[in-house]
């Protein structure tokens, strides 16, 4: 199951500010298909919804934000990965 939009692209920007890079937005338009516009409304929810916030140096993510994206990106990483049985098999 593929999670929605919002989700997805709060993941991006959580796993881009750990790692110290910005987030490829012109690849994740692509993956889900999404244009300027629609992109900039996912931005809008996050915004509004507290998860992030914007100033002159760019997005940063709150607090909520922060605990919210850690939380969606451990529960992507299990959902990835191959199940112990299957490993061997998939290697």
């Amino acid at each position: 199951m593929q999670m929605p939009v919002t989700q997805a692209l709060l993941v991006l920007v959580f796993r881009g500010a750990r790692a110290g890079k910005k987030p490829n937005l012109t690849a994740f338009c692509r993956r889900f298909g999404l244009s300027v516009s629609q992109l900039q409304h996912a931005f809008d929810q996050l915004e509004h919804a507290e998860l992030l916030s914007f100033s002159a140096r760019g997005e940063s993510l709150t607090l909520k934000g922060l605990a919210v994206a850690a939380s969606l990106s451990r529960g992507v990483k299990v959902t990835q990965r191959p199940l112990a049985s299957c490993r061997s098999a998939a290697a």
